[in-house]
């Protein structure tokens, strides 16, 4: 099936496979079967618009709307909705059935839940058993932990996105299993290692990229178990200790005169299509332990799924983004969930089944339109229902939404509770001020950043790019000191924006390869200059 996406306007193509995966999903109220139908929007856009409702790294200082204590919060102290403290929002202290409403049937679901989410408490951090952690966002399990976000299992690491059982770890990007690991994207399993690229089971490097296995290198790519080498050239151990010598402690000098070497030498050296790892019939990048997993990336123990994004542990589920420890089951459009069966267009709903255009509900089961529900079932717009009337309603409410167009596709963009420059989004999506309104989301306006003095003798720091003023934790400043490295001259939110302009997007371009023009999927897109490998003529290359 060819299809227009409604977003940008460009075609796409609906498979047969992603048919009958919607028919298999349909599901089945009063007696009657809802088919949930194609969408509208092509794979770019249907992510870009759950990418809209997560805010992970704009945090605000506000007073707790319950307890009037100073809390920070993703929520700007001028949203309208009420927001507790985690411990607060968790607690028996109010009750989410007390701000239900009646379903109305002459106005769409998108008008009514906004009315909704605009009453109910909403909870000021995604955190759940943390130590010594506040300042952490969508976080499971941290300890001494400062600025994560997207993590789990991490101890001791600071500044990042997309951690997952990381210890001493400071200024990464979707890493795994790192322990003493400095500016880190995309890679696994190493140890004792500055500024690396989707490496795996490196120990002792520095400034590398695309290598497996390697230990003792500097300015290396694509290398595959070597040790001593540096830019790709082998050392004994005894001229290349006189070489590590000269980068054991960086600059900022010798950090640029690193970046530009390998720079230089990867320009022409092949780049392999994909990194997918232990899997198949898998299509993406950052694939690891999967089977026909198609379209997807940072996808870990996934099965009969497509369209994923940061979701480990997913089966027979489509169109899911940041779902996490456990990801969903026969699930399609998700956001931000956790162990769900049988659910479709959440966001932030955690741990039940058969749930539906649903926010921030856990522990439940049988919501349909629901926000802030905790151990609740059968309820529509927050009100209780018994099973039988609940069945005969949502069928009701199905045929409404299916006259109005909005069955089948995510929540309205004007339903999420953040502007779309807070959200991650503009980190994969960027648009302009002007863009983002012309395509219906909001905007928040910063206002503009003013020169600013430098005292490092108090532990404030001046940004060299915005000129926003930061400071050093005393962690941190261990941390530099043990890896031989600069104090930053960079505030930490412009160090993740370097970092994210180096992950490739999440998205997938057909080109040849650059060796035996074989058809190729890969998120390299035509026009870049890099060259590219399929998995035969690359591993051909390196082995």
């Amino acid at each position: 099936m060819q299809k227009t996406c409604k977003s940008c306007t460009h075609p796409f193509e609906i498979p047969q496979e992603d048919l009958d995966f919607y028919k298999r999903i349909s599901p089945t109220f009063a007696g009657k079967t809802f088919q949930v139908p194609p969408p509208n929007l092509c794979p770019p856009c249907r992510q870009q618009l759950r990418m809209s409702f997560r805010n992970e790294r704009k945090l605000y200082s506000r007073p707790s709307s319950l307890s009037d204590k100073t809390i920070v919060a993703t929520h700007a102290p001028d949203k309208p909705w009420p927001v507790y403290d985690q411990e607060e929002w968790w607690s028996d202290s109010w009750n989410e059935l007390e701000y239900s409403q009646d379903f109305d049937f002459n106005k769409t679901l998108a008008e009514q839940f906004q009315e909704l989410y605009t009453k109910v408490p909403h909870i000021s951090l995604v955190n759940t058993n943390t130590e010594n952690s506040y300042y952490t966002n969508f976080a499971l399990n941290q300890k001494n932990c400062y600025l994560i976000f997207g993590a789990g299992d991490n101890e001791d690491c600071l500044y990042g996105k997309y951690v997952v059982s990381c210890k001493d770890c400071t200024d990464i990007l979707s890493t795994v299993n790192c322990e003493l690991c400095y500016e880190s994207i995309g890679s696994e399993k190493c140890y004792n290692c500055r500024y690396l690229k989707n490496c795996r089971a490196c120990n002792d490097c520095t400034m590398i990229e695309d290598c497996t296995g390697c230990k003792n290198c500097i300015a290396c790519f694509g290398l595959r178990f070597k040790e001593h080498c540096y830019l790709n050239k082998q050392y004994s151990p005894e001229e290349f200790k006189r070489i590590a010598e000269n980068y054991a402690q960086l600059t900022h000098e010798k950090i640029i005169e690193l970046k530009t070497q390998l720079t230089n030498l990867k320009k022409d050296l092949p780049h392999i299509w994909a990194h997918i790892y232990a899997s198949e019939d898998c299509s993406g990048d950052l694939v690891s332990h999967c089977k026909n997993t198609k379209h997807s990336f940072n996808a870990t123990n996934c099965e009969d799924c497509k369209y994923l994004a940061f979701t480990p542990n997913t089966q027979n589920s489509h169109d899911c983004t940041y779902n996490a420890p456990i990801g969903p089951e026969y699930s399609y459009n998700m956001n931000s969930t956790a162990q769900l069966k049988d659910c479709m267009c959440n966001f932030l709903v955690w741990y039940g089944n058969d749930i539906r255009y649903s926010i921030e509900c856990h522990h439940s089961s049988n919501l349909f339109a629901c926000t802030g529900m905790r151990h609740k079932q059968y309820c529509i717009l927050n009100k209780q229902y018994s099973k039988e009337d609940y069945e005969i309603l949502v069928a009701r409410i199905i045929e409404h939404m299916i006259t109005t167009g909005e069955w089948g596709e995510y929540h309205n963009k004007s339903t999420s509770p953040y502007a779309y420059n807070e959200t991650i989004a503009q980190e994969y999506f960027p648009l302009t001020r002007e863009e983002a309104l012309k395509k219906g989301w909001t905007w928040k306006d910063e206002p503009p950043q003013e020169p600013q003095p430098q005292n490092p003798q108090q532990g404030t720091l001046v940004c060299k790019k915005s000129n926003r003023q930061f400071r050093l934790t005393p962690q941190e400043v261990i941390f530099y000191k043990r890896m031989g490295l600069p104090t930053p001259d960079l505030h930490h939110d412009e160090r993740h924006d370097a970092r994210m302009s180096e992950f490739n997007p999440l998205n997938l371009w057909t080109r040849q390869c650059s060796k035996c023009q074989a058809k190729i999927e890969t998120n390299y897109s035509p026009n870049r200059p890099e060259t590219i490998y399929c998995e035969k003529c690359y591993l051909a290359e390196v082995y």
